[in-house]
Protein backbone atom coordinates (compact mmCIF):
# COMPACT_ATOMS: atom_id res chain seq x y z
CA UNK A 1 0.00 0.00 0.00
CA UNK A 2 1.49 3.52 -0.88
CA UNK A 3 1.81 6.16 1.73
CA UNK A 4 0.46 9.90 0.47
CA UNK A 5 3.86 11.23 0.43
CA UNK A 6 4.63 8.36 -2.18
CA UNK A 7 1.71 9.09 -4.15
CA UNK A 8 2.12 13.34 -4.17
CA UNK A 9 5.74 12.50 -5.85
CA UNK A 10 3.73 10.66 -9.17
CA UNK A 11 3.50 13.02 -12.11
CA UNK A 12 -0.12 14.94 -12.10
CA UNK A 13 0.18 15.96 -16.05
CA UNK A 14 -1.15 14.79 -19.13
CA UNK A 15 1.27 12.87 -20.41
CA UNK A 16 1.81 12.25 -24.04
CA UNK A 17 3.87 8.88 -25.97
CA UNK A 18 7.09 10.69 -27.10
CA UNK A 19 6.32 9.66 -31.05
CA UNK A 20 10.22 8.93 -32.93
CA UNK A 21 12.36 6.42 -34.90
CA UNK A 22 12.97 4.10 -31.35
CA UNK A 23 9.01 3.50 -30.81
CA UNK A 24 8.45 3.73 -34.88
CA UNK A 25 11.08 0.72 -34.65
CA UNK A 26 9.65 -1.19 -32.24
CA UNK A 27 6.03 -1.99 -33.85
CA UNK A 28 4.29 1.95 -33.21
CA UNK A 29 3.19 0.68 -29.85
CA UNK A 30 3.57 2.15 -26.80
CA UNK A 31 2.20 2.06 -22.52
CA UNK A 32 3.27 4.29 -19.55
CA UNK A 33 4.61 1.97 -16.58
CA UNK A 34 4.94 2.68 -13.24
CA UNK A 35 7.76 1.10 -11.84
CA UNK A 36 8.11 0.30 -7.98
CA UNK A 37 10.91 -1.45 -5.63
CA UNK A 38 9.82 -5.25 -5.45
CA UNK A 39 11.77 -4.78 -2.13
CA UNK A 40 9.42 -2.08 0.11
CA UNK A 41 7.34 -1.46 -2.94
CA UNK A 42 8.52 2.59 -3.24
CA UNK A 43 7.16 4.23 -6.69
CA UNK A 44 10.47 4.76 -8.54
CA UNK A 45 9.50 6.33 -12.08
CA UNK A 46 7.52 6.39 -14.62
CA UNK A 47 8.83 5.29 -18.08
CA UNK A 48 7.42 4.81 -21.56
CA UNK A 49 7.93 1.21 -22.32
CA UNK A 50 7.61 0.92 -26.60
CA UNK A 51 6.53 -2.01 -28.12
CA UNK A 52 6.35 -5.58 -26.66
CA UNK A 53 8.47 -7.71 -25.18
CA UNK A 54 9.97 -7.65 -21.12
CA UNK A 55 11.12 -4.61 -19.73
CA UNK A 56 14.90 -5.22 -19.78
CA UNK A 57 16.37 -1.20 -19.27
CA UNK A 58 15.37 1.66 -18.67
CA UNK A 59 16.60 4.64 -21.53
CA UNK A 60 16.99 7.83 -20.20
CA UNK A 61 14.91 9.29 -22.66
CA UNK A 62 11.94 7.56 -22.05
CA UNK A 63 11.74 8.34 -17.90
CA UNK A 64 8.84 10.97 -17.32
CA UNK A 65 9.08 11.44 -13.92
CA UNK A 66 10.35 12.20 -10.94
CA UNK A 67 11.97 15.28 -12.06
CA UNK A 68 15.20 14.49 -11.03
CA UNK A 69 15.54 11.13 -13.40
CA UNK A 70 13.70 13.04 -16.26
CA UNK A 71 16.52 15.48 -15.59
CA UNK A 72 19.66 13.27 -16.61
CA UNK A 73 18.31 12.98 -20.00
CA UNK A 74 19.43 17.13 -20.46
CA UNK A 75 22.42 16.81 -18.03
CA UNK A 76 25.53 17.55 -20.58
CA UNK A 77 28.18 16.69 -18.18
CA UNK A 78 26.29 13.21 -18.55
CA UNK A 79 27.97 11.66 -21.60
CA UNK A 80 29.03 7.81 -20.23
CA UNK A 81 27.46 5.30 -17.84
CA UNK A 82 30.20 6.00 -15.31
CA UNK A 83 28.56 9.72 -15.09
CA UNK A 84 25.81 7.91 -14.13
CA UNK A 85 25.00 6.82 -10.21
CA UNK A 86 23.17 3.34 -9.59
CA UNK A 87 19.17 3.51 -10.02
CA UNK A 88 18.54 3.15 -6.40
CA UNK A 89 15.28 2.90 -4.59
CA UNK A 90 14.32 5.70 -2.51
CA UNK A 91 12.96 3.67 0.37
CA UNK A 92 15.17 1.18 1.31
CA UNK A 93 18.48 2.51 -0.99
CA UNK A 94 18.12 -1.40 -3.01
CA UNK A 95 19.80 -1.06 -6.51
CA UNK A 96 17.13 -1.48 -9.11
CA UNK A 97 19.40 -0.38 -11.95
CA UNK A 98 23.13 -0.52 -13.43
CA UNK A 99 23.92 2.37 -15.76
CA UNK A 100 25.14 0.91 -19.09
CA UNK A 101 25.68 2.22 -22.81
CA UNK A 102 23.09 0.72 -25.30
CA UNK A 103 24.69 -0.35 -28.48
CA UNK A 104 22.28 2.37 -30.44
CA UNK A 105 24.30 4.24 -27.92
CA UNK A 106 21.59 5.67 -25.78
CA UNK A 107 22.29 5.88 -22.34
CA UNK A 108 19.41 3.56 -20.02
CA UNK A 109 19.95 1.20 -16.40
CA UNK A 110 19.73 -2.25 -17.20
CA UNK A 111 17.26 -3.16 -14.57
CA UNK A 112 18.40 -5.96 -11.84
CA UNK A 113 15.58 -8.86 -12.49
CA UNK A 114 13.23 -9.25 -9.36
CA UNK A 115 14.11 -6.17 -7.94
CA UNK A 116 11.46 -4.18 -9.49
CA UNK A 117 7.60 -4.44 -9.94
CA UNK A 118 5.55 -2.99 -12.44
CA UNK A 119 2.32 -1.75 -13.52
CA UNK A 120 0.52 -0.21 -16.09
CA UNK A 121 -0.34 3.53 -15.94
CA UNK A 122 -3.72 4.92 -15.88
CA UNK A 123 -2.33 7.89 -18.45
CA UNK A 124 -1.07 5.02 -20.67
Amino acid sequence: METQEQFSRRPTRSLEIRRDRYLRARGGTAKFLNLYCSKCNTWLLLYQKDGDGRLLRCYLNRIFAPANLEALQYDPNIVKPRDMKPLLCSGCGEQVGIPTLHHDGRLSFRLINGAFRKKVAADG
